[in-house]
């Protein structure tokens, strides 16, 4: 075929806008192998079917890309899923375009061939999208349109609606440093208010419901300080100085935390940047907080679940609930803002656990605290198994949302023990009794809301000049 053009599509239309990282990395990956990668981004078309349209006409790429980042929001009491809104894309597309139309992002890894035979897609790619793209558009180059199953035998990652799942996800190699030049940075920023990067992919902890190691690989694969570095430059140069790590934990493992806070602080960027955390509480020493500090970090977000003995141990996470108060000092002496997000109503949730999570966040008294009920069910996860040896989803008392016909778990359901009584969210507002520092995911408590997906105050802040991560924006409101 002559056409080396690939056009890349963001289907990512929620608000706040997040940039999408990963079609930066993906078009320098693209370029270098020979290909034209043009970008579609539907989070700045008011209409997106017709935006396919216009973007196709006249156009004959060699593939269609589109990146998935969630299939729904993630929350229990505001659910929102997004793929029949996929689906129709992808019609739209096919009645513009034959070429050949592939899925990837950290969303359609999650679910893999269920999710490609859904979309209709004729490719998907789970995992790291970069070489195994590269890979896949090489021999639709050179062969045209063979059948997709041929096509994609023996590229690790890439399925077809045919396929079974690949059991072996792609893992592109650390990258360099990236330019980050394909997206509209700028405009992500200003109307998004902060900017991603990553230093490392890959999660190696056993945390039972969490989608991580199936998207990305249970194996970490660390970026070099310098490329990590060399990128921030890059955003700088772009006018661009308040980011967030899109690291499952920044801190895993914590001494290639610190080597990247010593390459940021011997280029003199800790005082040019403002930058946010994920960060367990696993591995975070006094030493790594002053260097995260001294490198321009100003908030750190614990993924802590729960501050309860019995339910981290339920919930796979490796410390206890007297590691967490000594993380919350030490950024507190360092003056790093902390948010503790909480995951409740996990297996074997009751009132007393619950009751003593929340008064142990009361005590350790971070700036603020998520109060986050029912665990998203996924596949391929621990908690999927133990959902299924609970037996039939639709009967299962431990579950909501949708329990019929959902064996793939596509549509959002969550886990919520039901020890937590018929209303387990009054119970969690009970629990908690007013108090200002906890923030809950539900639209109609619209102070304390931090379901940031279609958050109207959120937005407002933001278009007003607030920057940083959603929840300290969101703090700084109650003050």
């Amino acid at each position: 075929m002559d056409s080396k053009q690939v056009l890349l599509v963001n289907t990512n239309t929620a608000r706040p806008p997040i940039a999408p990282l990963g079609l930066d990395y993906l078009a320098d990956d693209l370029r270098q192998a020979g290909f034209e990668p043009t970008l579609l981004d539907l989070a700045w078309q008011p209409d997106p079917h017709q935006a396919a349209a216009d973007a196709l006409a006249g156009a004959a790429p060699l593939a269609v890309g589109l990146t998935i980042r969630n299939t729904d929001t993630c929350f229990l009491l505001a659910p929102q899923p997004y793929l029949r809104q996929f689906r129709d894309l992808v019609m739209c597309i096919r009645r513009h375009s034959d070429a050949p139309i592939v899925a990837g992002g950290c969303g359609f890894s999650i679910f893999g061939q269920p999710l490609c035979r859904y979309l209709d897609v004729d490719y998907g790619i789970q995992g790291d999208g970069e070489k195994a793209f590269a890979a896949l558009l090489q021999v639709i180059d050179r062969d045209g349109r063979q059948p997709p199953e041929e096509a994609a035998a023996g590229i690790d990652g890439v399925i077809t609606r045919a396929s079974e799942s690949s059991s072996k996800l792609s893992q592109a190699p650390p990258r360099g440093s990236s330019p980050r030049n394909f997206v509209d940075n700028r405009r992500y920023f200003q109307l998004g208010g902060q900017m991603g990067f990553e230093t490392k992919r890959g999660c190696n902890q056993a945390c039972i419901y969490c989608a991580d190691p199936v998207a990305k690989g249970r194996a970490l694969h660390l970026r070099e300080p310098t490329a990590v570095a060399d990128e921030l430059e890059a955003l700088l140069d772009q006018d661009i100085d308040v980011l967030h790590t899109c690291d499952a934990e920044f801190n895993a493992p914590p001494e290639h935390a610190e080597a990247i806070c010593r390459e940021l602080i011997g280029r003199g960027l800790g005082s040019r940047l403002r930058w946010y955390a994920y960060c367990q509480v696993s591995g975070f020493s006094d030493e790594l907080c002053m260097l995260m500090r001294r490198a321009g970090c100003v908030g750190i977000n614990f993924g802590v679940d729960a501050v309860c003995d019995t339910m981290l141990r339920r919930l796979g996470r490796s410390y206890r609930a007297a590691d967490v108060s000594p993380v919350v000092t030490a950024c507190r002496r360092e003056g790093i803002a902390v948010m503790l997000d909480l995951l409740l109503g996990g297996p074997g949730e009751t009132p007393e656990t619950l009751a003593e999570t929340i008064g142990a966040v009361k005590r350790i008294d971070p700036d603020c605290a998520g109060a986050a009920l029912g665990v998203r069910v996924y596949p391929n996860t621990p908690l999927a198994t133990l959902v299924r040896q609970q037996g039939r989803m639709a009967s299962n008392p431990n579950l909501l949302g949708q329990k019929d016909d959902n064996e793939t778990l596509l549509e959002p359901v969550f886990y919520v023990e039901h020890a937590l009584g018929p209303q387990p969210h009054r119970t969690v507002y009970e629990t908690i009794a007013g108090d200002a520092r906890f923030f809950v995911a539900d639209p109609d408590q619209v102070e304390a809301n931090y379901d940031y997906s279609e958050n109207q105050r959120l937005c407002e802040a933001i278009a007003g000049g607030a920057r940083g991560a959603y929840w300290d924006i969101l703090r700084s409101l109650h003050d």
